[in-house]
């Protein structure tokens, strides 16, 4: 069943056609936001049954023609329909006839938007024994809600990727990267960039939303709500957790201009970690009063060949933050005493 990982990433959405530009079409009218998740958990539900049925035929109307998906090999950094499919076919076509590519979900959660006409989904499931962590980015068009983003990654124990990082074998997924950033989205890339050096710029935005997740490249890293997410963040300020960019960013915003998501491969350092990490950020973002929110974040690792993160060596460190110790209270200015002028003694005559 090997590489039937990297098929459910490539599966979950395609993007193909060369880019052309369509006619404007008319605003569509805001959706009930309830109606919203349980329609867009519906699609994500079957896109696991068409996979488990090995059906590529019928992910063709789930899919729109604007999906970038990357993870969870190193390679895969998809952006084309065709190389999709066909990668795909190939894999399910070399499994077992008995063999059935059961997709079994474990923690799918589904968020709309503002208006109900975007989406961002987040699950840990399990396929051929393999466990994988999932985000996806969705909107709705005409009615029809089909994916436009997605990131998969295996979800290694962390014994696992600390052996494999001393063999210089660790590698973000989808290492070559695709450089294409939406001008819609370029507020959401200003907002990451300044978190890579400071994550607390991320933790204040993840700190404000109860159904924020952040969601770790090792097994069992998944964290969810306010008070979860500041406890693991209380953690990463003791080891000066900070990120440096390794590569390309990519980034689009869904045609409501509610959802933005952004990626970029880097490398993560701590106090605490000999080796650092490499590995690809994965961000959604919430425009809040006209300003994006990051709202979910994913880490992942991709396992490659002895040697295929040598590079990520060469990349500096960025500096430790120093909190500046506040200044001093101002001095109180003391009242300044009158001296009391001595009275003249009269000579006695």
């Amino acid at each position: 069943m090997r590489g039937l990982a990297a098929a459910l990433a490539l599966s979950i959405a395609a993007c193909g056609g060369a880019d052309t530009k369509a006619p404007e079409k008319p605003k569509q009218e805001a959706v009930d936001e309830r109606t919203a998740e349980k329609d867009a958990k519906g699609l994500v539900k079957e896109i696991y049954q068409s996979i488990g049925h090995s059906n590529t035929d019928g992910l063709m109307a789930l899919l729109t023609d604007k999906l970038i998906v990357f993870g969870p090999r190193k390679a895969d950094a998809m952006a084309t329909r065709e190389d999709v499919l066909v990668t795909l076919r190939g894999t399910l076509d070399s499994l077992d006839k008995r063999d059935k590519p059961d997709v079994r979900s474990g923690a799918l959660n589904v968020v709309a938007s503002q208006g109900g006409l975007s989406a961002w989904a987040v699950d840990t499931i399990e396929i051929a024994g393999d466990q994988l962590a999932v985000t996806v980015v969705l909107e709705n068009d005409d009615d029809f809600w089909r994916v436009v983003a997605a990131a998969v990654a295996k979800t290694p124990t962390m014994k696992s990727v600390r052996a494999e990082l001393k063999k210089e074998a660790v590698v973000p997924t989808g290492m070559q990267g695709i450089p294409k950033v939406d001008d819609k989205a370029s507020g959401a890339v200003d907002r990451f960039k300044k978190g890579l050096a400071d994550s607390e710029v991320w933790a204040e935005d993840l700190g404000k939303r109860g159904d924020a997740v952040v969601i770790g490249a090792a097994a069992g890293e998944i964290t969810r709500g306010k008070k979860a997410i500041a406890a693991l963040w209380k953690k990463r300020q003791k080891v000066n957790v900070r990120y440096a960019s390794a590569g390309e960013v990519t980034a689009q915003a869904t045609g409501d201009g509610q959802i933005a998501w952004v990626t970029a491969p880097v490398v993560r350092f701590a106090d605490d970690e000999d080796v650092p990490l490499p590995l690809r950020l994965f961000a959604v973002f919430e425009k809040v009063g006209g300003e994006w929110k990051m709202i979910s974040l994913q880490e992942s690792v991709a396992m490659a060949e002895d040697g295929a993160g040598a590079s990520f060596k060469k990349i500096a460190a960025p500096g430790v933050k120093v909190e500046e110790p506040p200044p001093p209270p101002p001095k109180k200015e003391e009242p300044v005493k009158k001296k009391k002028k001595k009275k003249k003694k009269k000579k006695s005559e």
